[in-house]
């Protein structure tokens, strides 16, 4: 309350696609439609100058990104924001590029995970053949844990062609659910087969049991659908945030520590082929 008038809550659509007016900018103009007393921003993520992680580690020790691109920016637009909409095609069974993109930025986003800790979340994945989402969600949701954002609802969309998303009207009661739940206290009700733990549904399959692709948990799911199982990452917490920065600072000081050997291995190998370059 500021003046005695209420400030609208801002929701950020960070829309995963080049397509002006395509499945995911309507889908989160939709559901933002619903979302009562806010405003929606939108950031088209493939337009932004996001340039590939160097491995540097600087931004855990320093706090800041070396790298002279857009982060600064979307850090800045996420910061503010009081909900986040990530919305992203499916590309050959995976989320658009640009999305991976920001992914492997997000250690220089570790300094501000407190003041983007349980920011309401919707993720959305849009895809054309049936079935065929690939692994585009559980993309959307380790960008989602490793930003510390409390998932509201992880949606796959069928929808190819422009404008798809607004004909189905299931599509259109589901932006309207969500839309409304948005900013409703409590967690996503979990899925069915599904990892017991944190909700993602891309397993890997061992002889026994499975393994979440996200977490990490381990576990079974007996005849009666019931699953069970030992737990891994705590993705709902933010300890699990900072344990894995501070694991990071261990691994950079162990290569320190180790520099002069791992030249000395190296260095050998320095001349050997030759690269090839466009023009």
């Amino acid at each position: 309350m500021t003046d005695g008038i209420s400030r609208k809550r801002t929701i950020l659509g960070i829309i995963g696609s080049q397509r002006k007016l395509g499945n995911c900018e309507l889908f989160v103009k939709e559901a933002a439609r619903h979302a009562p007393d806010c405003e929606l921003s939108l950031v088209r993520l493939p337009e932004l100058n996001v340039m590939p992680c160097r491995g540097c580690y600087r931004c855990l020790d320093e706090g800041i990104c070396p790298i002279e691109d857009d982060i600064p920016f979307l850090k800045g637009q996420m910061v503010s924001a009081d909900a986040i909409v990530i919305a992203s095609p499916v590309y050959f069974l995976g989320a658009h590029g640009s999305v991976k993109m920001l992914l492997d930025r997000v250690f220089s986003f570790f300094p501000l995970v407190e003041k983007m800790w349980e920011k309401p979340c919707i993720l959305v994945a849009t895809y054309g053949l049936k079935d065929r989402i690939g692994t585009a969600p559980q993309t959307l949701l380790t960008l989602a844990a490793f930003l510390g954002l409390k998932v509201k609802a992880v949606l796959t969309l069928k929808a190819a062609l422009p404008g798809d998303v607004l004909s189905d009207k299931r599509h259109l009661r589901t932006a309207e659910r969500v839309g409304k739940g948005l900013f409703e206290p409590g967690r996503r009700a979990g899925r069915v087969r599904a990892c017991p733990f944190c909700g993602n549904d891309i397993v890997r399959v061992r002889k026994t049991d499975f393994i979440c692709t996200v977490c990490h948990g381990s576990f079974l799911i007996d005849e009666r659908g019931a699953t069970r199982g030992a737990p891994g990452w705590d993705v709902g917490d933010i300890g699990f945030v900072r344990d894995h920065r501070e694991w990071l600072k261990g691994m950079k000081a162990r290569f320190m520590a180790k520099r002069k050997e791992i030249v000395r291995l190296t260095l050998p190998y320095k001349d050997m082929g030759r690269w090839v370059k466009p023009g």
